[in-house]
């Protein structure tokens, strides 16, 4: 799979077929995103299915940038690392909520509110970084 994605041509000449090769890919990819996407249902704890997969790319992004990516560069141990995290604010804000305002609720909306400002704050970042290396200053 690899020698596929990073040459198709490549790989055809080393004798890979290539076809079967992109289709066993795109399965294993549609069966681990299905398993996520229960997982991520179940932690969620609601099982809207039909307009849930909205949602999940905000929380996705959240996770990989609280996981300490970049809005360049994004790695398996940031996805990782984020996902601990971004989880443990599911658990730690209803309880910070409730014990400090006596609402969960108000622990929902914090924990909305810093995902939101996560991904705000990297993109900013990043822009003003880009803006920097193009008049040639350092960081």
């Amino acid at each position: 799979m690899r020698a596929v994605g990073q040459s198709i041509e490549i790989a055809r000449a080393a004798g890979i077929d290539v076809e079967k090769t992109r289709v066993l890919a795109i399965v294993i990819s549609t069966v681990l995103a299905g398993f996520g996407q229960i997982i991520y249902l179940q932690n969620i704890g609601t099982m809207n299915t039909y307009n849930s997969h909205e949602q999940i790319g905000m929380f996705s992004i959240a996770a990989l940038l609280i996981g300490g990516a970049s809005a360049v560069k994004a790695s398996i141990p940031n996805a990782i690392t984020g996902i601990i995290l971004f989880h443990l604010m599911f658990i730690i804000s209803p309880v910070a909520g409730k014990e400090l305002m006596g609402s969960a609720q108000i622990g929902e909306y914090f924990r909305v509110f810093i995902s939101y400002g996560i991904i705000a704050l990297v993109l900013v970042m990043h822009e003003w970084r880009r803006e920097r290396e193009r008049r040639g200053g350092a960081i």
